[in-house]
């Protein structure tokens, strides 16, 4: 164990070295600077320590043991292995343009004038101020035209024109752009501090680290007297650890987080020696580090170096720490850096860790909880949906707190997008429907599931039900277009009544073949099922007169015969008349006038009776006419 105790001094000790106990075997004290460094060697396996300070004495007492051991933990236990994944590579490899805090120096009007036209005097200007504010795509159109000009406004052009590719992130054009300006007026890089350090950090991306780190070298040596020369230190440890050489940068690094308190590079020296822990990083100290980058976050100054610390904080406790506390720490990174260099990793970062707060939430049974972590987090939720009980539980704590409506507009945006179509939400979509009475919402909703799960086996059930709706309200080529396949030989509906629709919705649209297939399908399935709806009756007139359209009198008798069987007795009459109606147009006058009686004498509809007495009228009339006729010979 190392303690580095801050502008402290004191004697070296020598005679500790050799002490030794049960779990000590030596402690040795050196200096560094104005720091004193402690080295204790602790015997076996490695041990815990707590560091004890007494109130009102220089004294710092550690007490070391195995019980004080800091528990391993592992992340990818907890479900955060899409965290993981990548993230490591790219907070350690990305390195966006740098800010070297070296002043911006404009040209100088008197001497352009001596050498420019007014156009180019005027281009130069507004290139070289949208430099400036940091528009280099701006900066870049101007400047790219007066670089390939031949004329004495080339060689700054160039320049300027690689500092905009620069900024841009464009290295290799900016180095050849640097370059070409070198060429022509190589005395601008000693006037010029900022570029000189765009050029040399171009030179290093483009992996000449040699060369790079010479000419930051010269720049560094030529302004060490100025504020902003800490920073150019911390890019020359870049070079140096790119090299190899990490003693070097790492010495680099501890100087200008140690000697330079008051400037921002400070910071930055801290940000860099972080990562390089986070490499490496034991999950169990974990803590220490994430507070180094909070640290940085809530002091660094500089807008992009808080928004990494605050990223790579919130990153750290999402890989080894309290799920709820790391989404926290994301959704304040989001709010504060909505357009932020990691916002796009954070966003994926939130989605994973909503996982494992989701399965806190239902193992505690907070349904409130849970529904307001899917309200706030929709645009998210696709790793929840993945998970077996999710949908389920949290379709129960909207229906808890009787906030179905809140769950129809969640799952209705969830289902607009690619990875929210899922069958589970469709679902609960539809029974919500049928709480509500939203017959429309009900409709959509069925009708999305069975296009996008056709071979769902809820599918065939919600095919029916839509052509029910589509039924009742009069749209007979939707019933049709929803049933027709229930008429192949092998397919069976799940409500057998889903047959009779489709018999009756044929029937309207005048195909009466079909018609007749489906209500002898319906009459078998309901027979084979023992059912007793009310729907025999009709599907037997409606067969028979099937029948009867294609002159099939004998069918259309059986059915009109067993339609009159069970129909109950309000609801014969239309049998018995048909009966009555077929036997005398086969000339059958006694059965007819028997079955035209009945209806008179027994029947229940006026309309029906009415035509029955007409009917036997009528043939009392025939009958009559026909004895006075004189008979042929």
């Amino acid at each position: 164990m190392r303690l580095e105790l801050h502008d402290t001094d004191g004697s070296r000790w020598k005679r500790l070295r050799s002490y030794a106990d049960g779990h000590v075997k030596g402690c040795r004290i050196t200096r560094r600077g104005g720091d004193l460094l402690v080295t204790v060697a602790v015997k076996g396996d490695p041990h815990g320590v707590r560091a004890i300070s007494i109130a009102g004495t220089a004294t710092l007492a550690l007490d070391v043991g195995s019980e004080l051991t800091p528990p391993r933990r592992s992340p990818l236990s907890q479900g955060r292995e899409g965290i993981k994944v990548g993230v490591a590579q790219l907070v350690t490899s990305f390195d966006p343009p740098l800010k070297s805090e070296i002043p911006f120096l404009p040209s100088d009007r008197r001497v352009l004038e001596k050498k420019l036209p007014p156009e180019e005097i005027s281009q130069v200007f507004a290139g070289e101020a949208a430099l400036y504010h940091g528009n280099g795509g701006e900066a870049e159109t101007i400047f790219a035209p007066l670089a390939i000009r031949r004329g004495p406004a080339q060689a700054l052009a160039l320049y300027r024109l690689g500092e905009a590719k620069y900024m841009l992130q464009k290295y290799g054009e900016a180095l050849a752009a640097f370059q070409g300006g070198e060429k022509l007026w190589p005395e601008f890089l000693v006037a010029s501090p900022a570029t000189t350090f765009s050029y040399a950090d171009s030179i290093v991306r483009k992996g000449d680290l040699e060369r790079g780190r010479r000419l930051l070298d010269q720049l560094i040596a030529r302004l060490a007297d100025k504020s902003y020369a800490p920073i150019l230190l911390v890019r020359l440890a870049d070079i140096l650890s790119r090299q190899g050489k990490d003693i070097e940068a790492v010495a680099i690094y501890r100087t200008v987080a140690d000697g330079f308190p008051n400037n921002k590079a400070r910071y930055q020296a801290r940000m860099k020696l972080a990562d390089r822990q986070l490499v490496s990083l034991e999950p169990a100290v974990f803590e220490g580090l994430a507070q180094n980058y909070l640290d940085i976050y809530q002091q660094g100054g500089d807008f992009a170096l808080r928004e990494e610390g605050l990223f790579k904080a919130a990153l750290l406790v999402a890989l080894y720490g309290d799920a709820a506390q790391a989404y926290t720490l994301m959704s304040e990174y989001e709010r504060k850096f909505s357009h932020g260099v990691y916002v796009t990793i954070a966003r994926g970062v939130r989605e994973e860790l909503l996982v494992p707060i989701s399965r806190q939430l239902v193992a505690a049974d907070d349904r409130d909880g849970l529904v307001k972590l899917a309200l706030d987090n929709r645009e998210f939720l696709a790793k929840c949906l993945t998970e077996p009980d999710f949908i389920a539980k949290l379709s129960a704590a909207f229906a808890t707190g009787n906030r179905r409506p809140d769950e129809v507009k969640l799952y209705s945006f969830l289902i607009g997008k690619e990875w929210g179509r899922n069958p589970l939400l469709y679902q609960a979509l539809i029974d919500d429907a049928e709480v509500l009475g939203d017959l429309p919402l009900l409709e959509r909703a069925a009708g999305d599931f069975v296009r996008d799960f056709p071979d769902h086996p809820s599918a065939q059930g919600y095919r029916e039900r839509l052509a029910v709706l589509a039924f009742n309200r009069g749209d007979m080529s939707q019933v049709v277009m929803r049933l027709s396949d229930l008429l192949q030989e092998k397919r069976h509906p799940e409500a057998i009544e889903s047959l009779y629709y489709l018999g009756k919705a044929m029937d309207r649209l005048g195909n009466h073949r079909g018609a007749e297939r489906a209500m002898l399908r319906f009459l078998t399935e309901n027979r084979q099922h023992s059912g007793g709806t009310t729907l025999v009756p009709d599907a037997y007139y409606v067969a028979a007169t099937a029948c009867l359209s294609r002159n099939d009198r004998i069918d259309a008798v059986a059915l009109f015969q067993a339609g009159s069987e069970v129909a109950p007795a309000g609801a014969r009459d239309p049998f018995v008349y048909k009966l009555g109606e077929l036997a005398r147009n086969e000339k059958r006058y006694a059965d007819a006038v028997r079955y035209f009686q009945t209806v008179v004498r027994e029947g229940k509809d006026p309309e029906w009776k009415k035509m029955a007495s007409q009917a036997l009228a009528d043939m009392e009339l025939s009958r009559q006419l026909a004895q006075k006729l004189p008979v042929s010979k």
